[in-house]
């Protein structure tokens, strides 16, 4: 198993089986999708996320809201407020720079 799994993740089969592993095999090849929480536990953070909110909401906006939340931003909240054209330009720039995360995530080491 590699290193950077967490051993919570394994799951070992009992002493004794109740089915032959063929049964357990086809029972697993119904998983139909994994879902990781990509925030740097299992990958190395690689999006620039102040770059990200200036791009969004602009310099100065971006200066008075971290001043006002020194913890942090949380960009979707606040454009929930915006027209529905503004929160699609925001939504596009969110998007090119996951895009631009994705095309250079690392697996924690």
């Amino acid at each position: 198993m590699p290193s950077f799994l967490s051993k919570s993740f394994l799951r070992l089969p009992p002493k004794s089986l109740l089915f032959p592993m063929s049964t357990v095999a086809a029972a697993k090849s119904r998983l139909r999708g994994v879902v990781f929480d990509m925030d740097g536990t299992l990958t190395v953070p690689v999006i620039d996320f102040a770059a990200m909110y200036k791009a969004v909401l602009g310099d100065v906006e971006y200066k008075r809201i971290k001043a006002e939340n020194p913890s942090g931003i949380d960009i979707l909240h606040h454009i929930e407020s915006w027209s529905p054209e503004k929160q699609q330009e925001a939504y596009k720039i969110i998007a090119d720079f996951e895009k631009q995360g994705l095309d250079r995530l690392q697996i924690m080491p």
